[in-house]
């Protein structure tokens, strides 16, 4: 019997005991300090991860898989007549995407692929892959799976606070946020996504104001959202006090119909937002 496979990159960051109890498969990409190459999650953890970017003199940067990567992984999991969903970052963030679009035309062709544009980071992509594998388990045919992905996409609002825009901005990754660079000190500007690309939301004046900031976007979500179930996930970069602080904030005032799922922002994303960063995840159900 033809299966349904759920595959996303480690810019998902995704905790390790949801893909495993969904059956999630990662493919890597590479984070590179001076000469030193490792694979996300493979090779490096993020708790060394942040200690090597603490104590780095120059910026580490990313380098997305190969196709050839994909057809790896892809062979690996399926079989004639099965089919591979495959969620990726934003491909206007990165290549990974289209390595994995290359690879999709690499393989058995009975194998069918169909390769998907988060347009989306972090927990972003992760939540839109953990709903195509809870669709998946639900017995969604593929059609059913990819309008369920779909809808988190297209309805999916991201808020995100950085301590500073550095890293954003030395690794190409700062979109239509240049607009902050060189903003007066102690301002921590709270982002969101366009279209896949990183966008200037406010400029917020101290840690605390920027956190209460995205509570008040969540309570205005919500009412906007009336009718709507609500669901959110939040990750952070070695943060986790502020994201505990946050998701118990949304749970108190019952602004949520599930408890939030909490994530470590990984080195494939981490390299571009620094350490400090929060972020929140809105998706109505």
């Amino acid at each position: 019997m033809s299966k349904i496979h759920v595959i996303t990159d480690s810019g998902s960051d995704l905790p390790q005991e949801i893909l495993t109890e969904y059956n999630i498969h990662v493919v890597p990409l590479t984070v590179q300090f001076g000469d030193e190459i490792y694979r996300d999650g493979v090779e490096i953890s993020v708790e060394e991860f942040y200690r090597r970017l603490e104590a780095a003199s120059e910026i580490p940067s990313t380098c997305q898989p190969s196709p050839a990567d994909f057809v790896r992984v892809y062979e690996e999991v399926a079989e004639p007549g099965d089919t591979i969903i495959s969620i990726h970052l934003s491909s206007k963030m990165s290549g990974t995407y289209q390595s994995a679009v290359l690879a999709s035309s690499m393989i058995d062709p009975e194998i069918e692929v169909r390769v998907v544009d988060s347009r989306s980071a972090s927990l972003g992509i992760g939540v839109t892959a953990l709903v195509a594998a809870k669709a998946v388990l639900a017995g969604e045919d593929v059609d059913g799976v990819l309008a369920a992905v779909q809808r988190v996409i297209d309805d999916m609002q991201v808020y995100f606070m950085v301590d500073t825009l550095e890293y954003l901005q030395k690794n190409g990754r700062i979109g239509m946020a240049s607009a902050f660079v060189g903003t007066l000190l102690n301002i921590k500007p709270i982002l969101t996504l366009q279209d896949g690309m990183v966008a200037p939301f406010e400029k917020i004046r101290g840690r605390v104001k920027a956190i209460n900031r995205i509570k008040e976007m969540m309570d205005r979500y919500k009412k906007q959202h009336p009718d709507r179930k609500l669901m959110a996930a939040i990750s952070h970069a070695n943060a986790l006090h502020d994201a505990q602080r946050l998701a118990d904030y949304l749970e108190e005032q019952h602004l949520l119909d599930s408890k939030i799922m909490i994530g470590s922002i990984g080195p494939t994303i981490g390299v571009h937002t620094g350490a400090g960063t929060i972020a929140l995840f809105i998706y109505p159900v």
